[in-house]
């Protein structure tokens, strides 16, 4: 199965461009390797809150004297990413003297170590050659990607140098790969007006029963075949080299035991050619007049070409590694990423504004509800809020439901205290009893979950402390209140405030709305008295949340939960579906955050033909869910999928406008960490309950 989503060329490097990719893709990193030194792409990454490496670092002795030239101008841009892991202790040495710092420095090693594994195939013929010569990637004059201009051939070389080993070698086979497509038809035509006897591979595989006379040619005028023909040679010359090209990778003919060659010029590869000059295992030539006697020599020898092969695999195998330790860094930045919207200065200036008015909102709500409060008597059962500090969807519903079902079994008699968001009643405050039939168009579709439970009695309504006076008349036989989503509903007194962070946005942009979906500052995480943090299914994702949270709150204990698909519910009867089958289903649902379902259906691994998301609470219309059954059967679905809250906010007599489809809404369970140690901290909030003695 492939990992990769999608490859297209990096965007100019205006801020435009780079705004409008980001937002597209919200990486949470990036990589960059070697010295692909971009500054908007740099900065932009940086203010979306992706994190930022620079992998497989290199500054080669020829870039070197301008990049120290225009330290000044790189030195800033270098001062951006995360981490710098760097080839040698060479380009650590350069990257410092741009000023990088050092705690964001690491020598990882070269990743072509790691991709240099000798192919197994078997497919290039040989035609019963007793030796064979590999020159691979052959440059022409003034070939594009050359250092400076040239008039050097290296095919002509080879070619001589060929037809000089012929009259030694009678079964020799050159295997000659011009390093770009467009000189196929040059080379050839050399070739053939040198009078050499060859075969292009393209011919071959047409008909594999064409061979070329030895000693002879195979001409590769094919991609990706290369690393197979190394697997058979005795001796290779990696071109780029005798021309001021810079060279080209030497790992993958050394990775299969093959003595190697190389020209002056390997500028791109000068880490990699010092490791294997310090260790014997790589011939090196000044000129091409030392080519002839070298390759005579291997060719000529096998115990020296073996003993050669041998200590260019063994410097491979000493350094391969590299891919895990990069991966070792890459992965915590990775989940340490809390993304962030790309603005513009306009759009983010006006955003400002009611992003500024929200806030001062929020403040002069909170200080008349203190007021309130403090008037007001504390209520004489014991209240445990369940919130967020992001608007949308985090888990605290089933939260609720759960803590709701765990603390009923501890012998509680709970009650819950719920807005009602949504919901379409002339009454001000209801009170229900657990599992009252009522429709979802006068309680909410939250407080319907609640009733459908039949865990708790229920109270709603907008005024929380009022509706919990009113519930407590009515039911005496409550000893708990839990308040649904009230962090921020300051009203009433709490002995125990739950914050639910969502591992999928956990910080809200770290922005007040309408700039993040921040409801207040995250200063106010302070009044946490415990974290319960969803989805964050990573380790290393869990242990990032916590780390910041601790940056705002060091005492309040974290605690790690998943919401776990149970099964599916037949959409008219509400009983359990074993299995959906393996059939192929349309999504839709209505969530403040409804990548947390499409993650789920991921999880479960259905085919996901279509999806349709609405915004959080959607109340369906039947012409809305007709035109999504109509999409699902354009594209193939067998069923409907939804989650609960989103079955609940559909119309009556839904079947005729999803015919000839059915509709299944998914069940899930609610599990937490170490439970016991936060059932634990809830009693011990209950214990300290105390009602003031009237004044």
């Amino acid at each position: 199965m492939s990992s990769v989503n999608g490859i297209f060329f990096c965007p100019f490097d205006y801020v435009s461009c780079i705004r409008r990719t980001l937002t597209a893709i919200r990486p949470a990193l990036l990589a960059v390797f070697e010295t692909e030194i971009w500054p908007n792409l740099y900065a932009e990454t940086k203010r979306s809150g992706a994190r930022l490496v620079v992998v497989n670092g290199r500054i080669s002795d020829r870039t070197w004297p301008r990049y120290h030239r225009l330290r000044i101008f790189f030195a800033p841009i270098l001062q951006l990413p995360d981490a710098v892991l760097v080839q040698s202790a060479a380009d650590r040495d350069r990257y410092i003297e741009l000023e990088v710092r050092n705690s964001r420095l690491e020598i990882a090693g070269n990743l072509k170590y790691d991709v240099a594994i000798a192919s197994a195939s078997a497919r290039i013929p040989t035609f019963s050659a007793q030796h064979v010569w590999v020159a691979a990637s052959t440059a022409g004059p003034n070939e594009a990607g050359s250092i400076q201009r040239h008039s050097v051939d290296e095919d002509e070389i080879v070619i001589r140098t060929f037809q000089s080993l012929a009259a030694e070698f009678s079964r020799l086979l050159l295997i000659l790969a011009p390093r770009h497509p467009s000189r196929f038809e040059e080379v050839a035509r050399k070739l053939d007006n040198n009078g050499i006897r060859f075969l292009r591979l393209t011919d071959w595989e047409e008909d594999p029963s064409l061979i070329v006379p030895l000693p002879g040619v195979l001409l590769l005028d094919t991609i990706g075949d290369l690393p197979a023909a190394f697997t058979a040679a005795h001796a290779v010359f990696v071109g780029g080299s005798l021309a001021p090209r810079g060279g080209h990778n030497i790992l993958e003919p050394a990775a299969a035991g093959v003595p190697v060659i190389v020209g002056p010029h390997m500028d791109n590869f000068a880490s990699i050619v010092r490791d294997f000059l310090a260790s014997d295992a790589l011939i090196q030539i000044r000129h091409e007049n030392e080519l002839l006697p070298i390759v005579r020599d291997l060719l000529q020898f096998p115990a020296y070409r073996k003993a050669l092969g041998d200590r260019a695999r063994a410097v491979v195998n000493s350094h391969n590694g590299v891919s895990r330790r990069v991966l070792g860094v890459l992965l915590p930045l990775h989940h340490k990423a809390f993304l962030k919207p790309a603005r513009g200065l306009l759009s983010r200036g006006l955003l400002g504004i009611f992003a500024l008015l929200w806030r001062t909102g929020g403040m002069l709500r909170r200080r008349r509800s203190l007021e309130y409060a403090a008037g007001s008597s504390r209520l004489p059962v014991p209240v445990i809020s369940i919130g967020g500090i992001t608007v949308g969807g985090s888990g605290k519903t089933p939260l609720t439901n759960h803590l709701a079902t765990r603390l009923a079994a501890r012998g509680y008699s709970p009650a819950i205290l719920t807005r009602g968001y949504a919901r379409r009643s002339p009454a001000k405050t209801l009170v229900l009893a657990p599992g009252a039939h009522v429709p979802s168009a006068s309680t909410g579709d939250e407080a319907q979950i609640f009733l459908r439970a039949g865990i708790a009695a229920v109270g709603i309504g907008a005024d929380r402390y009022e509706t919990a006076k009113l519930l407590l008349t009515q039911c005496a036989e409550v000893d708990l209140l839990l308040l649904d989503d009230g962090f921020q509903h300051v009203r009433m007194n709490r002995d125990f405030d739950i914050v639910v962070i969502d591992g999928l946005d956990s910080f809200g942009q770290e922005e007040i709305v309408p700039l993040g979906r921040l409801r207040e500052p995250l200063e106010t995480l302070s009044r946490a008295d415990a974290f319960v943090v969803t989805r964050a299914e990573a380790r290393l994702r869990y242990e990032a949340i916590c780390e910041r949270l601790r940056e705002y709150n060091p005492s309040a204990p974290i605690f790690r939960a998943k919401l776990a698909p149970r099964h599916w519910c037949d959409y008219a009867t509400g009983e359990c579906i074993p299995d959906l089958g393996i059939r192929r289903v349309a999504a839709f649902c209505g969530l403040g955050n409804p990548q947390n379902f499409w993650n789920a259906l991921e999880s479960m691994r259905l085919d996901v033909v279509f999806r349709w998301a609405f915004d959080d609470h959607h109340h369906y219309k039947p012409v809305e869910l007709h035109r999504i059954a109509h999409q699902a059967r354009v594209h193939g679905a067998e069923i409907l999928v939804t989650t609960e809250k989103d079955r609940l906010n559909c119309p009556p007599h839904i079947d005729r406008a999803i015919a000839p489809l059915d509709l299944a809404w998914l069940d899930i369970d609610f599990e937490i960490e170490d439970e016991p140690a936060l059932l634990a901290a809830v009693d011990r909030a209950v214990s300290r309950h105390a009602i003031p003695k009237p004044r």
